[in-house]
């Protein structure tokens, strides 16, 4: 069993916590007819990484990733004699791409030993077909798919195009590299110093005024407002660029 965990930030940002989860529980590779330890270590973590890199291409939404494995197994482990149930092997904590180490152990004959993998990941991504600075709001246009090779730190990678679009840049994005969900904010609609209009509803009265932000914002957040007209400073939502919401 594979608990799964998602955490969401800005559209579908990917996580690792999916597989951190599921080192609650061991996974566990039946023998079957391999004739030595060595090759039993290899099939078993072939069979393992493989399992987890299929967890996460359906947690990222992506269609499809072309993947290489090449395990590499310490050449004390001939000496091993084949575990005649089980090879458990541990779950780790990061990705599971680029430079992989596992504990592999055999519960029946007592013995156990660490193996190493290379795994390498491309997935088709989006991308920015320029630079983006800090403040940009990120049009259609600026965005394409491209394949990268993926890191072990691509853990927030963001793999889908609509969650971009519409959205602002809070750091610097580099063209042709992967996005990740940390440099990306929702817009704001609101700037600090920006003349807005204030809308006033109650019990189906509606009103609108001239207003000046004090406070920077975007969907979501509450910023603070003068009324132009009394003077009054109000706490207000901004509902669209240029445009508060508050109620009396």
């Amino acid at each position: 069993m594979i608990c799964s965990r998602f955490v969401h930030k800005i559209g579908t940002g990917v996580s690792y916590m999916v597989l951190v989860c599921s080192c609650l529980f061991p996974q566990w590779v039946s023998a079957q007819d391999h004739t030595d330890a060595t090759n039993q270590l290899k099939m078993a973590l072939l069979q393992v990484l493989d399992a987890e890199l299929q967890q996460w291409q359906r947690q990222a939404g992506l269609a499809s990733i072309k993947q290489s494995i090449k395990v590499t197994i310490p050449s004390g482990a001939s000496r091993l004699a084949a575990c005649p149930n089980q090879v458990s092997i541990g779950v780790g904590t990061r990705l599971p791409f680029g430079n992989v180490q596992r504990r592999a152990s055999c519960e029946a004959l007592g013995w156990s030993l660490f193996i190493r993998a290379r795994v390498t990941v491309n997935a088709k991504v989006p991308v920015a077909n320029r630079p983006l600075a800090r403040g940009e709001h990120i049009a259609a246009g600026d965005i394409e798919l491209q394949w990268l090779k993926l890191t072990a730190s691509d853990r927030d990678l963001i793999t889908q195009s609509q969650q971009l679009i519409g959205n602002q840049v809070s750091h610097k994005v580099r063209r042709y590299r992967a996005i990740k969900v940390s440099q990306i904010t929702s817009p704001q609609w609101v700037n600090i110093g920006d003349r807005v209009v204030i809308e006033a509803k109650l019990n189906g009265f509606y009103a609108n005024m001239t207003g000046e932000a004090l406070e920077s914002g975007g969907e979501g957040a509450t910023i603070r407002v003068r009324n132009l007209s009394s003077g009054k400073v109000i706490h207000a939502y901004p509902i669209s660029p240029g445009r508060v919401s508050t109620h009396f």
